[in-house]
């Protein structure tokens, strides 16, 4: 079965997709695999390991995690209600992402949470969850073995996913699970590749996307990008 999530992607023209896209090794709106950005200091089987995870889901940062349609929704529906929901919101520009770890992820992330960004991934949550098939046992169990707090676990219970609303951080993962003793490294070496490649770029968020899993385990593709504003 299917999956599908709403996701952020940047535009194809910057450079921080270029970079995003090259770190991980796989464009997931063309389908291909591209050559792969190795940060200096880390050896290329290293990293292809370190960014398995991450390049299986492309880059993007979450606004509405992976969810089966419920019965009765089909992908037309879902792809017609993201156009005209997408036309009612305005871009946000003007944004910096800086290279971070969080737990054992090296991941970009904006230094202070941004409310448009925030009210965006909010109303995504809210607005798409007609579509989403109720959580099944196995994945209760799977995300309750990650230590959630009880405020968590309510947003997993209601909304499918723990990491919502006021547990909800902007964020583009770029390699993890990296082994502790080499976090600092990996770190130090996203960063140096970031400067390079980014340049100080800023971040607009000027359209949503819709990424497919088209089987469990297959790599998401972005499928369709709906510009924000008319």
């Amino acid at each position: 079965m299917a999956r599908y999530a709403i996701y952020f992607a940047p535009e194809r023209d910057t450079r921080l997709w270029a970079f995003g896209t090259r770190l991980l090794g796989r464009d997931p709106e063309s389908g291909k695999i591209l050559p792969q950005l190795v940060p200096d200091g880390i050896r290329p089987e290293d990293w292809q390991s370190f960014t398995a995870s991450p390049r299986r889901y492309g880059f993007h940062a979450t606004l509405k995690a992976p969810f089966a349609l419920t019965e009765g929704r089909t992908e037309n529906e879902l792809f017609a209600a993201m156009e005209e929901f997408s036309a009612r919101l305005s871009p946000v520009t003007g944004l910096a992402l800086w290279p971070e770890h969080s737990g054992s992820y090296c991941l970009l992330g904006l230094p202070v949470t941004d409310p448009g960004v925030s009210a965006i991934a909010d109303a995504c949550v809210e607005q798409f969850d007609r579509f989403r098939e109720p959580l099944g046992e196995a994945d209760r169990a799977r995300r309750a073995k990650a230590g959630l707090d009880e405020r968590e676990r309510a947003h997993l219970e209601r909304w499918g996913y723990p990491y919502v609303f006021d547990a909800f951080t902007f964020h583009m993962s770029l390699a993890g699970p990296v082994p502790e003793a080499r976090l600092g490294d990996v770190l130090a070496a996203v960063v140096a590749a970031h400067d390079a490649e980014v340049n100080g770029e800023e971040l607009a968020i000027r359209s949503l996307s819709v990424f497919v899993e088209p089987a469990p385990g297959e790599p998401f593709r972005l499928a369709r990008r709906f510009p924000l504003g008319n």
